[in-house]
């Protein structure tokens, strides 16, 4: 009962977080997009394949870019950098206008849900590349936040590596929040055939959730079962969940060697520290 009663606070706490120009009772408010108009497509990336002896990847949930130094700080982080695998990117021209200038990205936004009375705006999970995709794909949460009643989405695409038969799968992640313990295992398990399928080497980074120490055994369980290694950071300051301090950002491989990785904890620019990883494979 007291956990129930918890749950429900906390889930409130989101409602007014989501949206904070919105008022409390926004039941209506967002909207589930279609299927086929989950995926949108700006930008074209200039490059064909991945250097396989350096891959540089930022992880990064933005806060919608809320924050005026995001504007300044995440280009300036991504200009090095192969794929971005973001969290919490948004239709905001404040983010939209930030992104269409940085010219040698392309942007694949998988769309968890669209706000009402916005015509053509969107949240959800992006992938920003370098390298022009194979194939990209994006899986919606079987199960909705409460209260709020939102998706929580993953995207993720596969990238030629130059000189090789494999291609990189890169897989972004923004999981359930205060939804039962239940549903964050689900949404993980969305990714696990495909993951099984793949036959070379995985990135999957990002905002996890998991604020127990149940869903962050599950989680860890979930990526050794699948021959993944967590990445490891020489300064650590990572963001942790203000009700159980918990790590909740994460980076996990498989099959690539890790040449280095940096928590960028001095940044204010959102209210979760940006992670890179340099890899070769």
């Amino acid at each position: 009962m007291i956990t129930n009663t918890r749950m429900l606070l906390v889930a409130l706490a989101c409602t007014l977080s989501i949206q904070s120009t919105h008022s409390f009772f926004s039941f209506g408010r967002f909207k589930t997009p279609p299927l086929d108009e989950m995926h949108l497509v700006r930008g074209k990336a200039k490059r064909t394949s991945l250097n396989p002896d350096n891959i540089s990847i930022l992880v990064w949930n933005i806060y919608k870019g809320k924050n005026d130094s995001w504007r300044e700080d995440f280009p300036e982080l991504s200009k090095d950098r192969d794929l971005l695998l973001i969290q919490e990117t948004d239709s905001d021209l404040r983010v939209q206008n930030t992104l269409e200038k940085m010219k040698d990205f392309r942007w694949d936004t998988g769309i968890s849900f669209t706000y009402s009375k916005k015509v053509g705006s969107f949240t959800g999970t992006l992938i920003g590349s370098k390298v022009e995709p194979k194939k990209v794909d994006v899986l919606r949460s079987k199960y909705k936040e409460p209260l709020v009643r939102t998706h929580k989405v993953i995207t993720s695409a596969l990238y030629p590596i130059e000189g090789k038969s494999e291609s990189l799968l890169a897989i972004t992640i923004h999981a359930i929040n205060f939804a039962r313990k239940s549903a964050f295992y689900h949404q993980l398990r969305q990714t696990e055939s495909m993951i099984r399928n793949h036959k070379g080497p995985v990135v999957f980074g990002g905002d996890f959730n998991c604020r127990s120490k149940k869903k962050t055994l599950y989680m860890r369980n979930f990526f050794k079962e699948l021959g993944f290694n967590e990445v490891t950071f020489r300064n650590d300051n990572r963001y942790r969940s203000g009700m159980t301090g918990r790590i909740i950002d994460y980076i996990f491989v498989r099959d690539l060697k890790v040449l280095d990785s940096e928590v960028y904890g001095h940044l204010k620019s959102s209210d979760h520290m940006a992670m890179s990883v340099d890899l070769a494979y």
